[in-house]
């Protein structure tokens, strides 16, 4: 009768820290948001005067527009890698060679240029982040949707109804 009292008591002192315990606060009411909001405004218009539009998409196109000729770009796979080693190099060097590399990838949007543009999302510099953003959209963009085949009736249609 003893270990069923103080097995009974244990439980009851146990229930009783769990009732009594402190209540979690909730992360929504408890954050203030307009401080946030304001720091976010203040990055995008810092985003927009360093690239000069608010056009991610028109930022892309603009150094491949001022070169005058467009690049011919690789046909085969060695030619590919061997662009994809200067535009690796030219990214490491940083800076105005950053972005050139960084508008290179976004022009060329051969899916190759994917892990070039991943690592300039997560840059430093906004305008590189402009542009890799604006290149990575023509990727996520869906292509012609496949109509899907009209279902075959099912053999005994009075069955179904």
């Amino acid at each position: 009768m003893t270990q069923a009292l103080s097995g009974a008591a244990i439980a009851a002192v146990i229930a009783a820290c769990w009732l009594l315990g402190r209540p979690r606060p909730k992360l929504l009411r408890s954050t203030d948001t307009a401080g946030v909001a304001a720091l976010n405004r203040q990055q995008m218009e810092l985003v927009t005067v360093a690239t000069g539009t608010a056009d991610p998409a028109a930022d892309a196109m603009a150094p491949a527009a001022m070169a005058g000729a467009t690049p011919g770009w690789p046909r085969d796979a060695r030619e590919r890698t061997l662009l994809l080693t200067q535009l690796n190099t030219q990214y490491g060097l940083g800076g105005e060679a950053r972005r050139q590399a960084m508008a290179l990838a976004a022009a060329w949007s051969h899916r190759a240029a994917l892990p070039l543009l991943k690592r300039g999302l997560r840059d430093t510099d906004p305008a590189v982040v402009v542009l890799a953003a604006g290149a990575m959209e023509r990727f996520r963009r869906s292509s012609v949707a496949s109509p899907q085949p009209a279902a075959k009736a099912p053999r005994n249609v009075s069955r179904t109804r």
